[in-house]
């Protein structure tokens, strides 16, 4: 009887592990951009988000270069055609606006207007 406990107490927490893990994405940035204040490096970064109540999210965004910027956004849940980066580029700085998963679509806060 004291097996059953323990064995449920384990898929549990093998389970949080596993909803932990699919709240991250990597992505490739093919430029220097700017999130919130903060310049990230071209290259491999990884993206990982906080769930909470309605569409807003953290974003906690870690460079090669190991560099950390948490930023809100806010989330679009649905399939998306193509996983990747939004950027654009204002008075010559390029700021990172979106970044698409297979399952959403984060519109990051960071206060830079888009160019339209």
């Amino acid at each position: 009887m004291g097996r059953i406990p323990g064995l449920a107490l384990l898929f549990l927490l093998s389970s949080i592990a596993l909803l932990a893990a699919t709240n991250s994405q990597t992505f490739y940035l093919a430029s220097d951009v700017r999130a919130g204040t903060v310049r990230l490096s071209r290259g491999i970064c990884e993206v990982t988000w906080s769930t909470s109540t309605g569409s807003q999210v953290q974003l906690t965004i870690k460079s090669e270069d190991k560099k950390t910027v948490t930023v809100p956004a806010r989330m679009v849940e649905g399939k998306q055609d193509r996983t990747g980066a939004v950027t654009s580029v204002v008075n010559g700085v390029t700021y990172l606006n979106e970044l698409h998963t297979r399952n959403a679509k984060f519109i990051l806060e960071n206060g830079a207007e888009t160019a339209k």
